[in-house]
């Protein structure tokens, strides 16, 4: 009845809790392993580990138990006739939790030798290298296991794991460190390991490990990637806000800096030292400029999330082919606020003409550019067009309201809540540029 009290919240892909099940097949204690999902962690699990809140935990009789070597030695002394796992002498089990602890505190070097790159990579190899070094030359025993010819022990249990994962290790970075040559002792040590029937009907597969760990590595990278962003911009540029919209549209978090133009941070020089201005996207310390190259990059670096541009390549091309027609209009646009009565009818005229072709032959019947939803051509002329909408107020000039279905097109693009979260209003906008207008007839 004692054996069915026992409970093992872990997961298989967990050296962790790997070590566990294998102390508990030697000494033949049943159990029910109990599979946590660490993405969305049980209440259990948190109740039984509120300080840590990980696997693994044992649970016996109701009280949990956590950390798994303290776990191991927990097993140990509860079950101490079959199969014992530390040395019944004072001295040869002092020496044992000696090398444990060894293990413990250089364990730490397999994560940034999995998860890191270049000179931290490297680093983390050397630690690996030389905790191998100190075991080969005077850790590993002279007989069969760290305990004797015919029991595996403790240090076997904590060592096993670490040389095993390991090998997951260096085939997922795609290195080699363990070697046989390098290493004799402990390469013979781990095959006779290896052939121990509790621990080789418990171990993982080599091959899914390193599937899982490929693709934890990738998620993890991923999302380092995702943390990793600065826009640099100003509240009122139009440029700026459409990245931010794109930023929003695909879910990702980032470090808004705003910048005084007429100050600008040495950040920004640097970062963008041809045409000093905003906004500048910085992702894992690499700049990018211009707003429509940001977009695509922010597209084609997240694929997976909302898609900004077509799929499709024609339609691809269609969308590139009316954000450049309007930026080569832009300023047309723009030179409606210094227009004199003598060019005034002239350069209402070819912005007409522009607001036509793209309510025309862009926009269509469609909802928006893109179709139903948002996208690359939507957040160039959109988020310009507020700014147009500016200027009309401040000229007392109406062009745009003429063109009824781009109008449309228009509000329901204001509607969209990443548009109304990110870009100021045309009254906001209007109190910011007036001013300077202003300032500029007067002078």
């Amino acid at each position: 009845m004692e054996e069915l009290a026992v409970k093992l919240f872990g997961t298989p892909n967990s050296p962790f809790s790997c070590r566990v099940e294998w102390a508990l097949k030697l000494k033949r204690v049943q159990y029910e392993f109990i599979r946590e999902d660490l993405s969305n962690k049980s209440d259990l699990l948190l109740q039984y580990n509120p300080v840590h809140k990980k696997i693994p935990v044992l649970v016996h009789h109701g009280k949990p138990v956590v950390e798994s070597m303290i776990i191991l030695e927990y097993i140990d002394e509860t079950w101490p006739e079959i199969n014992p796992l530390l040395p019944a002498d004072p001295y040869e089990r002092s020496v044992a939790r000696f090398w444990i602890k060894f293990l413990e505190d250089k364990i730490v070097c397999l994560r940034p030798m999995f998860l890191a790159e270049g000179e931290q990579q490297a680093n983390a190899i050397k630690d690996c290298s030389d905790m191998l070094k100190t075991i080969e030359e005077h850790a590993m025993p002279k007989k069969t296991f760290f305990s004797g010819d015919n029991n595996l022990g403790l240090t076997d249990l904590a060592f096993g794991v670490v040389v095993y994962w390991l090998g997951v290790i260096e085939d997922v970075v795609k290195l080699k460190i363990l070697d046989a040559q390098t290493f004799p002792r402990i390469h013979s040590w781990k095959q006779r390991f290896m052939e121990v029937p509790e621990i080789k009907e418990t171990l993982p597969k080599h091959d899914d490990l390193v599937t899982f760990y490929k693709h934890r590595r990738e998620t993890i990278s991923q999302t380092k990637m995702e943390e990793d962003l600065k826009l640099f911009s100003v509240w009122y540029s139009s440029f700026g806000c459409r990245v931010k919209c794109a930023l929003q549209l695909k879910g990702l978090d980032y470090e808004y800096i705003e910048e005084d133009l007429s100050n600008k941070s040495d950040l920004l020089l640097q970062y963008n030292p041809i045409h000093k201005k905003v906004p500048v996207l910085v992702h894992g310390g690499k700049p990018l400029a211009e707003s429509m190259i940001i977009l695509e990059y922010i597209d084609e670096t997240w694929p997976d999330k909302y898609p900004i541009l077509p799929r499709e390549p024609y339609e691809r091309s269609r969308a590139r082919f009316w954000t450049k027609y309007m930026a080569d209009k832009e300023s047309t646009f723009w030179s409606l606020i210094r227009v004199t009565e003598e060019t005034k009818e002239e350069t209402m005229n070819e912005i007409m003409e522009a607001l036509k072709n793209l309510e025309e032959l862009g926009l269509g019947g469609n909802k928006f550019f893109a179709g139903d939803d948002i996208g690359f051509v939507d957040l160039a002329i959109g988020t310009f067009m507020r700014w147009f909408r500016a200027v009309e107020e401040i000229k007392e000039i109406k062009i745009f309201e003429t063109c009824t279905r781009l109008q449309a097109w228009f509000e329901r693009f204001n509607e969209v809540p990443v548009v109304k979260e990110n870009l100021p209003s045309i009254d906001e906008l209007v109190a910011h540029y007036k001013p300077r207008y202003l300032a500029s007839i007067n002078q």
